[in-house]
């Protein structure tokens, strides 16, 4: 009863959050700061010349590379959730909340930067690059401290139909539990 409470109480925190994040992203009257008018001068050279979008995010597919760990540990690769991110193309930020493998709920906070871009058309653009950042949910690992760091390396297509991709790829590092894994998400532009 106290976990169902607990995992409730985090829901609709993080559910406060998301909120917030769009009606302040809707508030926002100029797309070339990450932050609208909010933006603080020491985030201005984030600034470019690509508009900022925000992105609802929905992850779609995770796939760990150790198939025998999946089995032996009971991983759980059907990992829904909802975020937010805000982009410009080359930096992204990026908060939001899952199911994660061990089957608890995980609240991440990111910032990606991917400075190899391929503008392949008029509408679409592809970015490479990494993205970090903090990730709650993992208590159950040896450890046991509730917020750990997160990263791994980051694709992100973007288009200018109100539709794009991320692309996770974490690397497997036995010195920290960590099975590395593939996961998407399908992004939506409002």
């Amino acid at each position: 009863m106290k976990s169902t409470i607990k995992k409730t109480f985090k829901a609709i925190l993080c559910g406060s959050i998301f909120l917030s994040a769009c009606a302040y992203a809707e508030e926002s009257p100029a797309s070339n700061q990450s932050f609208g008018d909010y933006t603080p001068s020491w985030l201005q050279g984030m600034n470019g010349d690509k508009e900022w979008k925000t992105w609802a995010v929905i992850p779609v597919y995770t796939r760990h590379f150790d198939r025998q760990a999946v089995i032996d540990d009971n991983l759980n690769e059907n990992n829904p959730g909802f975020g937010i991110e805000r982009s410009n193309g080359r930096w992204h930020w990026m908060l939001g909340a899952y199911r994660n493998s061990l089957r608890d709920t995980s609240v991440y906070a990111q910032l990606g930067w991917t400075p190899l871009q391929w503008q392949f058309s008029e509408k679409a653009s592809l970015s490479l690059g990494a993205a970090a950042g903090l990730v709650s949910g993992y208590q159950n690992t040896d450890k046991g401290y509730p917020i750990v760091p997160a990263g791994g390396f980051l694709v992100s297509l973007e288009t200018d139909y109100h539709l794009g991709l991320n692309l996770f790829i974490v690397p497997t590092i036995q010195a920290v539990d960590v099975e590395g894994f593939v996961a998407a998400q399908v992004k939506l532009s409002f």
